[in-house]
């Protein structure tokens, strides 16, 4: 696979990581809000006390008392529904995340072989200068040596 290929495809990978990310604090903003409003019933709930006035008060306080537990079983539910949402928007972030994580490391080796392999190519080249040096003093001394005879 090309660094062009591997770079394109980490793009990818962090844009789906930044969206699941962006889904999640959605949900989590869906969960705060049902939880307020569920929050909210509940006071509601509590202040709707039933009084000895007259039948019609009475018959008043218990319908509103009914209506209030028919909204906290339902802001119960959306809210179980929306912690639910933020489960599954969690696991999609952690999963986006990871693979954004496993091209990011496969980018740094990629990147540490090619420097690898820079570092061998020059210390070859200095090692061929060294030996191409070494074999012309050899010859220069071989020369001088024979014309001394």
């Amino acid at each position: 696979m090309s660094a062009r290929a591997i770079m394109a495809l980490l793009k990818l990978r962090k844009v789906q990581q930044e969206q699941a990310k962006g889904e999640l604090a959605s949900a989590n903003a869906v969960l705060r809000n049902r939880q307020r409003s569920a929050a909210r019933v509940q006071r509601e709930l509590g202040d709707a006390h039933l009084s000895d006035e007259t039948q019609l008060a009475w018959t008043v306080a218990v319908a509103r008392r009914a209506a209030l537990v028919a909204d906290l079983d339902a802001a119960r539910a959306l809210t179980a529904l929306a912690e639910g949402q933020v489960g599954e928007r969690q696991a999609q972030w952690a999963r986006a995340r990871r693979a954004e994580r496993s091209l990011e490391r496969l980018v740094e080796r990629h990147e540490t072989a090619q420097e690898q392999a820079a570092l061998t190519a020059e210390q070859n080249g200095l090692d061929d200068r060294t030996v191409a040096e070494f074999a012309a003093r050899a010859r220069r001394r071989a020369r001088l040596e024979g014309d001394d005879l």
